[in-house]
């Protein structure tokens, strides 16, 4: 029986010698299929971000222990430090890009704009668009791919690249944008971007939200209403959320102990871990453990 998302964690980082200066490379399924080989069902801990347009076939892929159906047409976003684990197929096809953080900064005259409608903290993590605006995509991706190929490392040839990255994600996000209207009004948006960013370098420490709230600058009340307005959640579900989450994947990618787990998280008590991740995951830590390692994958 296979084990579904467990086992030792491999963290990945973005290595490609010829392209580290650029930060950016597009690959088919076929050429991953091709260089990953048997270790392509790892569960992995990416550094940077992971772009797929399923142009054919179907899978599924996991993303923090949540599986995600696969088809043409699907556009699937893995963000840095999420955990994922491929479901390949072999007639599934279509692009991969991946791109480090640093590559969605490119030098135009208002880059801060274009990075508050890019918010790719934003986007769900599998989102199937309209077919015209994943076939302009998809034309988007082969142009990146043949710049890509004929990189002689030249700065204007950088540049071109990542702008080419930044129009194809800032069309994807155009639709997004239109889909959401006026749910939340851009200074929430920006304060919950805000909050996440902090949320994701501090969680481990058991701060409060009124922690967060003071290190951003603003009321508690204030900070929690940004969170309903961006996410549909409040702050202190969106802080709970995160160390649930965190929990989990050292439950089934590492071989600590559940009070090892607890301290670590921020725990003086074991039994107040174990309240807590029961709270949030409706059984005990060691329960969710062995689910996870009996599991089969598909």
């Amino acid at each position: 029986m296979k084990k579904a998302l467990s086992g030792p964690l491999k963290d990945v980082r973005f290595h490609n010698p010829r392209l580290s200066g650029v930060g950016v490379e597009v690959m088919t399924l076929g050429e991953l299929r091709q260089r990953a080989g048997h270790a392509l069902g790892a569960a992995e801990r990416v550094d940077f971000h992971l772009l797929l347009l399923v142009q054919s076939g179907h899978a599924s892929h996991m993303v923090d222990f949540v599986e995600f159906g696969l088809r043409p047409g699907t556009v699937l976003l893995v963000r840095p430090g999420q955990v994922h684990q491929w479901r390949m197929t072999s007639a599934l096809q279509g692009h991969l890009m991946l791109f480090k953080a640093e590559a969605l900064v490119p030098s135009i005259a208002q880059p801060q704009p274009d990075m508050r409608l890019l918010a790719l903290d934003e986007w769900p993590t599998a989102s199937q668009p309209s077919r015209s605006l994943f076939a302009a995509a998809a034309a988007d991706a082969g142009r990146l791919a043949g710049d890509i190929a004929g990189f002689a490392g030249r700065d204007i040839e950088s540049a071109i690249i990542r702008h080419g990255l930044m129009a194809l994600l800032l069309r994807l996000a155009c639709e997004r944008v239109r889909q959401a209207g006026d749910r939340a009004l851009p200074r929430e948006a920006g304060m919950y971007r805000l909050f996440v960013r902090e949320l994701e370098a501090n969680f481990h420490k058991r701060l409060s939200v009124l922690d967060y709230a003071r290190r951003l600058g603003y009321s508690e009340s204030t900070l929690s209403r940004a969170c309903l307005a961006a996410a549909g959640h409040t702050a202190k579900q969106a802080l709970d959320l995160r160390i649930a989450l965190e929990a989990k994947r050292l439950l089934v990618h590492s071989d600590e102990t559940v009070v090892q787990i607890g301290h670590r998280l921020g725990f003086s008590e074991p039994t107040n871990f174990v309240k807590f991740f029961k709270r949030l995951a409706g059984v005990t830590p060691l329960e969710f453990r062995a689910a996870a390692h009996l599991r089969p994958a598909p």
